[in-house]
């Protein structure tokens, strides 16, 4: 009996997590198209690895895009805006992998370094996540639905650029959306290659 309405109740979770990232894939399929046709650099795409609370290990693959002209121009730095659509999975122990699936917009203040085409960055983010499961360990998240800040520092070099490196510590709850809400913390390193 109890294992019934657990694995009842795991279904619904699974299908509502579902339901959600196939709603979020279709709105970024519709995005993706306006967003590429404005893309200053095209796009690029990230690896993502890290660690976090419960033992929890990470890995991402991240789509992203900037916006061609800067939201702020100074006489050093700028302000950017860059969209950043992810795809990863949890390494839980001792229990199911947890898939993610989200989105967010990063503002990203940036300044070169004198005498050279190297920038360092300072950049942050409050994104949306899906997640297949709610259960990490013995922990609960209770929402499939998350939220995703991000604080995060890098350096981009080469031939236009095209290499970026950098060090995130990224926050995942639900906001009290539902208790209990531990939510989870990942310190991630990056590296972003543009196409």
């Amino acid at each position: 009996m109890v294992f019934r309405r657990f694995t009842t109740s795991y279904r619904r979770s699974r299908c509502r997590a579902v339901g959600g990232a196939l709603a979020l894939v279709a709105a970024l399929g519709w995005a993706l198209p306006a967003a590429r046709a404005e893309a200053a650099q095209g796009l690029d795409l990230a690896l993502a690895a890290g660690t976090g609370s419960h033992r929890v290990d990470k890995l991402a693959l991240v789509l992203g895009w900037t916006r061609p002209e800067p939201l702020w121009q100074g006489t050093t730095w700028r302000l950017r805006l860059r969209h950043e659509a992810e795809l990863a999975t949890w390494r839980v122990p001792g229990a199911p992998d947890v898939q993610e699936l989200g989105y967010s917009p990063v503002l990203r203040l940036e300044r070169p370094l004198a005498g050279s085409s190297t920038r360092f960055f300072v950049e942050g983010s409050i994104g949306v996540r899906l997640l297949s499961g709610t259960h990490v360990g013995e922990h609960s998240l209770s929402t499939a639905f998350q939220f995703s800040d991000q604080l995060g520092l890098g350096w981009q070099w080469g031939a236009q650029r095209r290499h970026t490196l950098g060090l995130r510590l990224q926050h995942i709850s639900n906001a009290d959306i539902k208790r209990p809400n531990p939510g989870m913390n990942f310190w991630q390193l990056v590296y972003r290659h543009s196409f």
